[in-house]
């Protein structure tokens, strides 16, 4: 190396030649030292100022080493070889069949997941014009930021300055009670602003939609707009509907138009709503009016961006709405406006939406990366049938470079055409692909032009993982060492890089089924727990007397009292009783409690669970009583009296009895008389929090639920649960029913989601590494049946020939396992959100998954570990 040149720049061009033809290597070489060595000697003599810098020079080389490759990357030459690797593709059709349907698996599953992020994430509501001029507009805090909705008066001012919006809407979801009498049905509906369809850029079917004139006062402009499904089922499709009179929540409402077919709200999950009325129209259960409480927050916003003005001047301009806001109400004190672009999820849901997707697109991942690794061990096989082939190619001329190319360019057409076959299947099944997410989905999921696009570039990419091991496999050989060896020798070597494939097969395998095991022993964990109650034989309904506009003060308990009286009379019913509140299935509420103890700590209020309850209420849900005893009828309870959760009483009297103690709520004293065993009111995911069961007759609820213990299903009772409601009063209804075990079983679907989809993939992984293995373990007995045949001659027993076999696969399972510990702990760090009563590096399950797979890969190894016994050594050795 000459004296001059850094040992650096020599390095990198050294690396840079090795793009260069093997042919024009020593030249290229030798040109650019001598070039390299007349630089440095330049830039040390002070005469180098008119030209580059060693580093800048040096780095020239490598577009220089690529473009001598110019010839051989032609466009002629690229369909040459697309038009011979399609030849050899359809020389070979079981390999191709077997390598298209294997990745198409893979392929698959990625896109079946990118259609999931692609219908949540990137596509508008349906029916929506203009959504990326749409923004969300939102309350938060300074000191405890989240994403909130507004008061109908803040509102109200965004809307007025907002110069960087060209309107501002909002909705507000509405349990409505739709007809009359018998025809009384729940129906999910908005209360709007007048601006609501104006900036969504909606037209209506028929009539009108809801505008700003719609807004003339609270209470004064009764009227509803219908959506097109709701429209046809109840009304058939009749365009005569515009004018006639519909009784929502037990008034009088006009229809004035229907919402286009397409069009299902601005939300993307849950069920979409079925009318809209305006905002104007909400009142308080007590007739009072939401428009003037800078206090209540029950409006969502959103707003559409001025052409002129991009998303980042409009949230800088959310500064001088946010003060103007805090000026105007002392409740406003630390209140901040948030903007997020589009519409559909908020913030936090797209955080969720993508940390699923994510997860089950890194699952599907591992089964790409599984299929790609099964194929190319394939393809290695078949590399080792054609090396006759490629031996003659390299000696006359082609480079190895070249070969590699070829093989390269047939793993990309398999990749292409695998993704091709996917694209019908994903079509055929987009419209099932939402039936695996947890929650109703209102955007389709069907396959479009980004879903195509990605499919084409896993297609790409999966070609190209799979064509590397061949491709270098090849660039390895020595040409004249190929010629003269036959086709039986070397196997050993030549397996290597299929050793490594199916190892980390296995790896894989492991990880997947032990996730899998992970989220079936978190589902068995949620059926087993223990609710706090007996969910068994309990039917729960919910019955809404305000949508009457009839029952009001002593009129309500004498409703109930009746009402329980016809419950006890359905054949079957063991025990019933009335609740503010269901647990797991609805209606919950919370009330702020404080020890009357200690009246000067402000700190000592706490928002626990407010449940009203009859007497009763505790034995027809199987609820303990730990201390003191239950609620009693109102004759027998003349004093305001509660009875606490065993969560409570230890977190205001640790250590001490909770009988007798005095609790506060607001102005009133409670006395306590009970203790209660905790129940999870709202998920079984979520510790019991501390709650407060008040005497049924001491509060007014106009909506409450019917508790019924049954004898056999509940499905059975629930006719006579809805005859005794008519019994007592026909025009009221019930506004759900519900099993508490299958509200239970409801409250684990995402549990049950991740277990069914990794589930899947697991098995698919399982299959596809025992097929690898035993492919592998085959291949190395069909390549050693001469020396087997020499060990049989020799006197070697069968059982000799077993062991050795099995032994090389249960080597390689083992080396799979031992990989596959690291992937398992990834895999259960990943859903470790999801489990149940599992810790996500549970030794038992990995321990019962790796045997699982080790006692599957001693099966793969056997059927050819029982050929190699019945070896002919005659046979063998005239071969």
């Amino acid at each position: 190396m000459s004296l001059n040149r850094s040992r650096w720049g020599t390095a990198f061009l050294r690396a840079c030649s090795l793009l260069v033809s093997r042919y024009r290597r020593e030249e290229w070489l030798e040109e650019w030292y001598g070039e390299l060595d007349a630089l440095v000697h330049l830039q040390r003599s002070g005469r180098g100022g008119l030209y580059p810098r060693i580093l800048s020079f040096v780095l020239g080389a490598l577009p220089h080493a690529l473009w001598t490759r110019k010839e051989e990357w032609t466009v002629d030459s690229m369909v040459q070889d697309v038009r011979y690797g399609l030849r050899m593709l359809r020389r070979g059709p079981g390999f191709s069949l077997v390598a298209i349907l294997t990745l198409a698996l893979g392929i698959g599953a990625n896109g079946a997941i990118f259609s999931l992020l692609n219908g949540l994430l990137l596509r508008p509501p349906p029916g929506v014009a203009g959504a990326d001029q749409l923004v969300q507009i939102a309350r938060s805090y300074d000191e405890a930021p989240r994403w909130d909705n507004w008061s109908w008066p803040a509102f109200r001012m965004i809307g007025e300055e907002s110069t960087a919006l060209s309107g501002v809407a909002g909705f507000s979801p509405f349990p409505f009670l739709v007809g009359r009498g018998a025809e009384v049905e729940p129906v999910r509906g908005e209360f709007v602003s007048g601006r609501y369809f104006d900036l969504l850029g909606l037209v209506p079917t028929v009539g009108r939609l809801l505008s700003p004139m719609d807004e003339i006062a609270p209470g004064g402009h009764p009227v509803v707009v219908l959506s097109h499904g709701f429209w046809e089922r109840r009304f058939s499709g009749d365009p005569g509907v515009i004018g006639t009179t519909l009784h929502v929540g037990g008034a009088p409402y006009e229809v004035v138009g229907v919402a286009p077919e397409d069009f299902l709200g601005v939300d993307v999950m849950g069920s979409p709503p079925e009318l809209w009325v305006p905002a104007m129209q909400r009142t308080l259960s007590d007739g009072g009016s939401l428009h003037e409480e800078w206090g209540s927050s029950w409006f969502y916003a959103f707003g559409r961006l001025r052409p002129e003005v991009s998303y980042e001047a409009a949230e800088a301009s959310m500064d001088r709405v946010t003060h103007l806001l805090r000026s105007a109400s002392p409740l406003n004190e630390d209140i901040r406006v948030l903007l997020s672009p589009g519409i559909g999820l908020s913030p936090e849901e797209r955080a969720e939406g993508r940390r699923i997707t994510l997860l089950l697109g890194g699952i599907a991942l591992l089964v790409l990366l599984l299929t790609c690794a099964n194929v190319g061990s394939l393809s290695l096989a078949r590399v080792a049938n054609r090396e006759m082939e490629m031996g003659i190619r390299n000696a006359i001329g082609a480079p190895r470079t070249r070969l590699a190319r070829q093989l390269i360019t047939e793993s990309v057409a398999l990749g292409l055409v695998a993704a091709a076959v996917t694209v019908p299947l994903l079509a055929l099944a987009g419209g099932g692909l939402s039936a695996f997410f947890p929650v109703t989905l209102r955007v389709s999921l069907a396959p479009d032009l980004r879903v195509f696009l990605f499919l084409a570039g896993v297609g790409l990419v999966a070609g190209l993982l799979f064509g590397l091991a061949p491709a270098w496999a090849t660039t390895r050989r020595d040409v004249s060492r190929t010629l003269r060896e036959s086709g039986t020798t070397g196997g050993r070597k030549r397996t290597r890089l299929r050793d490594v494939l199916v190892v980390g097969q296995l790896a894989i395998s492991l990880g997947l089924v032990s996730g899998a095991a992970l989220l079936g022993r978190s589902i068995l964990n949620a059926r087993q727990a223990d609710p706090g109650f007996d969910p068994d034989n309990m039917l729960v309904g919910f019955v809404n007397l305000r949508s009457t506009g009839r029952y009001d003060g002593e009129d309500i308990p004498a409703f109930q009292e009746r009402l329980l009286a016809e419950i006890e009379r359905i054949p079957g019913v063991r025990n019933a009783a009335l609740a503010g509140q269901a647990p797991i299935v609805g209606g919950h509420a919370r009330s702020t409690v404080a020890p009357a103890d200690r009246p000067d700590d402000p700190e000592a209020g706490f928002e626990a669970e407010y449940n009203v309850v009859t007497p009763g209420y505790f034995e027809t849900l199987g609820i303990p009583i730990l201390r003191g005893r239950a609620l009693r009828s109102p004759a027998e309870e003349p004093e305001r009296v509660v009875v606490v959760n065993e969560a409570l009483a230890d977190l205001f009297w640790p250590g001490e009895d909770a009988v007798g103690k005095e609790l506060v709520t607001g102005d009133v004293s409670l006395r306590i008389v009970g203790v209660a065993g905790d129940v999870q009111m709202r998920s079984l995911r979520e510790r019991a929090r501390p709650g407060v069961y008040y005497p049924f007759h001491q509060e007014t609820e106009s909506f409450f639920s019917v508790h019924l213990r049954v004898e056999g299903p509940p499905a059975g009772a629930v006719a006579g649960l809805r005859s005794a409601v008519a019994a007592v009063d026909p025009e009221v209804p019930i506004t759900g029913i519900a099993d508490l075990r299958g509200g239970m079983t409801r409250s684990l679907a995402e549990i049950r989601t991740f277990g069914l989809v990794v589930f899947v993939f697991a098995g698919l992984a399982l299959g596809l590494s025992l097929v690898g293995l035993y492919g592998l373990v085959s291949y190395g007995v069909s390549q050693r049946t001469r020396e087997m045949g020499i060990r049989v001659a020799l006197g070697a027993p069968g059982s000799e020939l077993v062991r050795l076999v099995i032994g090389r696969g249960l080597f390689l399972s083992g080396l799979g396992l031992a990989l596959g510990v690291g992937v398992s702990l990834g895999m259960g760090k990943a859903l470790e959100g999801v489990l149940f009563g599992v810790s996500a590096g549970n030794v038992l399950v990995l321990v019962a998954s790796g045997g699982l797979l080790l006692l599957a890969g001693l099966l793969a190894a056997w059927v050819p570990a029982r050929r190699a016994a019945r070896v002919d050594a005659v046979v063998s050795l005239r071969e």
